[in-house]
């Protein structure tokens, strides 16, 4: 009896479930507030801002520390400005990356292919290799031929530093070659493309801006020119990404900031170096004191601080200083000062500062000699002009440029890279092993 008793309640169901298909809409379970695809043209700024937010946030913060563009006065930044760092210290930071910053690009990357949108898919292209390269100069070798395989490879291998260089330089290639591409399916406009609105030719002159800087990491200067002279001209090309007056997308620092008050101030070489030159551009850059000093007992200043500050991602200033430096190695004194003065001006320019002020600054043999320019001109202005900028930390590295007196209480020398997070750690058995902050990128060869 329970035989034939299964069987019609198992027939039941099945005729009940088979009549249901016809009437209940399929979509009803379907939450509308998370939805489980978007449109390219959401997906893009998405990737764009949090690409941002990581690298004006976690990885300006802890290499500002160490550069003394900032200094960390409490808990866990107290702890940084002792060199040191743990790993769980960068977790977020590298999560962030992965799981939504390169996702989200290759994302894009896929739809644009699909969509033949070439614009779409250059600009996501130089995107993953300005990002791929905040990596590899802070991490070192790193997932990437097998990086963002979702669940069909958890685990992936880490690529050496050296083969994720090349792989950044294909990318801005294959970027370019899309960008000029004479047609798109698709075209990114204002609202999808937060940095340059959809403009191709711009994006053309960010990605030889980058190339030009990772030649240059490897000491590369005739490719580092030849990139130069394709790339960004004037500070109306610098890609940025600006954040809002709304508390939920205010700029990173401007958040951590006022969430964090008390943390962290400005650092004490910055201070040295700008009170040193009576630098037009400190208010800006610095707080001042109740008594309108500038110390380093002041917070960061408006030009970077505020909620809708930007956070630069490669810009004409930085091209002109690599310019300099290269030429100053070459004994081309006039070339060098040539583009360090419009570096100089490209970032006064960016700071407000007036052509008077620029004129008396410039006027000052400290600034520009009457001998020949020097390395050290030229790093010390850029360290100042790339202010909160990671870039700084890997220039520092190359020259030792400026000369950075350690607190009295740090626990070692000055870091020259990032822990691995704690999540690869435990989770990916390919992570390298024995990393500290003391370890040194395979182009890091300053003693």
């Amino acid at each position: 009896m329970k035989k034939y008793l299964l069987s019609i309640i198992l027939g039941f169901s099945a005729l009940t479930f088979s009549a249901c298909d016809s009437w209940v809409d399929n979509t009803i379970n379907v939450d509308p507030n998370n939805p489980v695809d978007a449109p390219i043209n959401l997906v893009l700024p998405s990737a764009q801002v949090s690409m941002a937010y990581v690298v004006g946030g976690d990885l300006s913060r802890f290499t500002g520390v160490w550069m003394q563009h900032f200094q960390g006065v409490d808990r866990q930044f107290e702890v940084i400005n002792r060199y040191q760092q743990t790993e769980s210290d960068p977790d977020n930071a590298w999560s962030t990356i992965y799981q939504t910053s390169l996702n989200s690009m290759k994302i894009v990357e896929t739809k644009a292919t699909a969509s033949n949108s070439p614009h779409y898919r250059g600009i996501a292209r130089i995107l993953m290799a300005a990002t791929y390269g905040q990596i590899v100069d802070v991490w070192g070798d790193a997932p990437f031929s097998e990086a963002l395989g979702g669940n069909s490879n958890l685990k992936p291998k880490y690529d050496k530093a050296q083969d994720i260089y090349a792989g950044i330089q294909k990318m801005l290639d294959d970027g370019i070659a899309d960008c000029g591409s004479a047609t798109s399916t698709l075209k990114p406009d204002a609202s999808s493309d937060v940095i340059y609105g959809g403009n191709m030719a711009k994006w053309i002159k960010a990605a030889h801006a980058l190339k030009a800087r990772y030649h240059w990491r490897l000491g590369n200067g005739p490719a580092a020119l030849t990139a130069i002279a394709n790339a960004i001209g004037d500070n109306a090309d610098d890609a940025m990404v600006t954040f809002a007056e709304d508390p939920t997308g205010e700029n990173p620092l401007s958040q951590f900031m006022s969430q964090r008050s008390g943390y962290m101030t400005v650092g004490v070489k910055l201070v040295e170096l700008m009170n040193g030159f009576d630098d037009p551009r400190r208010d800006a850059y610095i707080t001042a004191d109740k008594d309108g000093k500038f110390t380093d007992d002041c917070t960061p200043g408006p030009l970077f601080a505020s909620s809708s500050s930007p956070v630069p991602m490669v810009t004409y200033a930085e091209m002109m200083f690599i310019r300099a430096e290269i030429k100053v190695g070459q004994s081309e004194d006039a070339e060098a000062k040539q583009s360090y003065t419009n570096a100089i001006k490209s970032s006064m320019k960016m700071a407000g500062v007036s052509d008077t002020e620029v004129a008396t600054y410039l006027g000052k043999s400290e600034i520009m000699p009457s001998s020949a320019l020097t390395l050290q001109h030229v790093m010390e202005q850029k360290y100042i002009a790339m202010y909160t900028q990671p870039e700084t930390f890997s220039d520092w590295r190359r020259t030792g440029i400026p000369a950075l007196t350690a607190p009295a209480n740090a626990v070692g020398p000055t870091p020259r890279r990032f822990m691995y997070p704690i999540s690869e750690r435990l989770y990916n058995p390919n992570t390298p092993s024995g990393v500290t902050t003391s370890n040194k990128l395979f182009w890091d060869t300053r003693p």
